[in-house]
């Protein structure tokens, strides 16, 4: 893996950015910049894809990032291999369903479920206390209020 450690002094902090040069980046608008093998002044020097121009990459970083590394999606044995370790092994005792078998298990009815022998408790129709606009005393008390006399 061949490294290059990025100090940004453009802020009161010392900020160092530590990029993979054996990864292609992708800036900000999802160009994929590609390092060429070669240095300038001891910056590594990256070329954008399709572009025949080689730019350093501070000047990439300054102008078009941030910079995502962006790491080769895993082939689908790696992920079934992450995933279920014994994926074989589980195909071969027989723990699987063809497609059709799947979408005829999930679109079946769903088992009926017996009424209980036990009446479950009702909460009445009105659970929350009535609003207090709602109570004749809240507002003859807006009533009595300097102003709050509305005929």
């Amino acid at each position: 893996m061949t490294t290059y450690i990025h100090e940004d002094d453009r802020f009161d902090f010392d900020l160092e950015v530590t990029f993979d040069l054996d990864v292609p980046l992708a800036d900000v608008l999802g160009v994929e910049w590609t390092w060429t093998g070669n240095w300038a002044d001891g910056e590594p020097l990256m070329l954008a894809a399709g572009s025949t121009t080689p730019v350093p990459l501070p000047t990439v970083y300054r102008d078009h990032g941030p910079l995502i590394p962006l790491h080769p999606r895993p082939t689908a044995s790696q992920y079934r291999a992450a995933i279920d370790p014994d994926y074989l092994d589980t195909v071969e005792s027989g723990h699987w369903e063809t497609p059709a078998d799947f979408g005829e298990r999930i679109s079946a009815a769903p088992a009926r479920v017996p009424t209980p022998a036990v009446a479950i408790p009702q909460a009445p129709g009105r659970i929350l206390a009535p609003s207090p606009l709602e109570q004749t005393g809240f507002r003859r008390f807006l009533n009595t209020l300097t102003g709050g006399r509305n005929a």
